[in-house]
């Protein structure tokens, strides 16, 4: 009876155990599943952090899920990159011709999908013409009825309000923005004779004449269709500039990989190429990749995360989307999947017949397993495309940061964070941005950064570097004394 009862306990135990490592393998499928873009789609980022909706599963009836899109920020703050820290240089329209050894790729490859053309425009006006000074009030279902265009620069413009004083005068007139929206729904609603409306108010119930249902209204003041949208113009010139430092090299590793280079602006959604953005649910570095999806490639340990590593994160990016268009055989769907989940996206091309992205979009059961990120996230891709490679159009004069002038130096022997800032004159910042891989941990001291790992130091100070590390450092030559002179003694 006692065996019975152990062996019942383990079972238990080991099912248990069975059950949580099918759940990790199933989120490390579904890497960034329904996360947010930092910056773009999330309430709770400042472009250093993302935002993750759910975790994608094989229930195909969980078409039900909340898809409440949520607010974004109504501040941002600057891409983190110190611009003192290098030269400007012209700025490189891109160039994607020539690339029929691509895998997936024509020059209609990232052409604008039937169904689609309505989220692009509203994604490139967001890219292209609305600042971070400024902020929309739009319909989540169908983005190009924007209610109002809120300005926020006589705020800004307050210099004796601190940042949080002007952050809670802007979240005010968003909330008294949107119960102006609802009230004009409540009165719609209630409409008979349209002759009696406001100019704006005529714009708005001929937009809903084109929609069927007795309760559109209504459905329209729902949390889940009116969404608040900062602007981003300011933010995808600031990640044109940061671009210049990566986007050469990342290039050179999409060809290498034989993969579209289209697919290296892709940071430009997921961090505005902020090398230092950082998710409070685990997505990290400029491909704000999950630390899930990081491990299995060995890419983290306590001292080093090389998701943070711009090279070393695009190596691994190539890899995922290699295998997202492997599964999918589209780079809308893998491109889908790279923020959905791939399997997700695999099952609703089964369950809806179709491998056309818009048609996924439009189905209702396909609008509402997809949230509000994924539905938008290829959209938002095709508009950094277009507001990239036309930059004069949308900013004027454009430039690029030059490459960071950097060497990497494989570590000789374990170091402190301490003795790099040496070589960066103790500029803690400025070191980040030339190692954003060294972990918080490492940082302050709490392990050191072994031998082997890889540093970058300004390309100035190598000769000192190479020294530094050759010598022995002052602890370890008392050590290697006393151990001699105890040797010594015991002879």
């Amino acid at each position: 009876m006692m065996i019975s009862r152990v062996y019942l306990i383990w079972l238990f135990v080991f099912l248990a155990a069975c059950a949580q490592a099918e759940k990790k393998s199933l989120a490390s499928d579904f890497k960034n599943a329904g996360r947010a873009p930092a910056g773009l789609f999330s309430s709770d980022d400042d472009q250093t952090k993302s935002n993750q909706d759910a975790e994608d599963n094989d229930d195909d009836d969980d078409d039900d899920l909340d898809d409440e899109a949520t607010d974004t920020s109504v501040v941002r703050e600057d891409v983190d990159g110190d611009r003192n820290l290098t030269q400007t240089r012209d700025w490189r329209a891109p160039d994607y011709s020539h690339q029929e050894n691509a895998l997936g790729w024509s020059e209609t490859t990232f052409a604008i999908p039937p169904g689609l053309e309505t989220n692009v425009r509203f994604w490139t006006d967001i890219y292209g013409k609305y600042t971070t000074d400024q902020g929309i009030l739009h319909d989540t279902e169908y983005l190009n009825l924007v209610y109002e265009v809120l300005d926020f620069t006589p705020i800004s413009a307050q210099g004796e309000l601190n940042n949080f004083k002007k952050e809670r005068l802007r979240t005010k007139m968003v909330k008294a923005a949107k119960q102006r929206v609802i009230a004009t729904l409540k009165k719609l609603d209630k409409t008979k004779d349209p002759s009696t409306l406001t100019e704006d108010e005529k714009r708005i119930w001929d937009f809903f004449a084109k929609i069927d249902g007795k309760k559109k209204f209504k459905e329209a003041m729902s949390k889940s269709r009116l969404r608040f949208q900062l602007g981003q113009k300011d933010r995808a010139q600031q990640g044109i500039f940061f671009s210049g430092r990566y986007l050469e090299d990342f290039e050179r590793v999409f060809r290498k990989a034989g993969l579209p280079i289209e697919l290296s602006r892709l940071p430009f959604v997921e961090s505005s190429f902020n090398v230092m953005a950082r998710s409070k649910v685990g997505a990290s570095g400029l491909w704000q990749i999950m630390s899930y999806t990081g491990r299995p490639f060995m890419m983290i340990n306590t001292a080093i995360d090389k998701r943070n590593h711009p090279h070393e994160a695009t190596k691994l990016a190539a890899k995922l989307l290699r295998n997202n268009y492997q599964m999918l055989n589209s780079w809308p769907l893998a491109l889908t999947g790279w923020n959905h989940g791939p399997s997700g996206v695999l099952r609703l091309t089964k369950t809806y017949k179709s491998r056309e992205l818009g048609d996924l979009l439009v189905k209702n059961g396909s609008r509402r397993r997809l949230g509000f990120a994924s539905r938008n996230f290829y959209a938002c891709f095709l508009a950094i495309l277009e507001v990239e490679k036309n930059a004069p159009k949308y900013f004027g004069a454009v430039q690029w940061s030059k490459p960071l002038e950097e060497k990497d130096i494989i570590l000789t022997r374990a170091i402190s964070y301490k003795d790099l800032l040496k070589w960066f004159d103790g500029d803690d910042h400025r070191a980040q941005i030339f190692n954003p891989h060294i972990t918080t941990q490492a940082r302050k001291g709490r392990m050191s950064l072994p031998k082997g790992a890889v540093i970058s130091v300004p390309q100035a100070v190598e000769s000192q570097v190479l020294a530094d590390l050759a010598s022995v450092p002052e602890p370890a030559k008392k050590a290697r004394k006393n151990l001699k002179r105890s040797a010594n003694t015991n002879h």
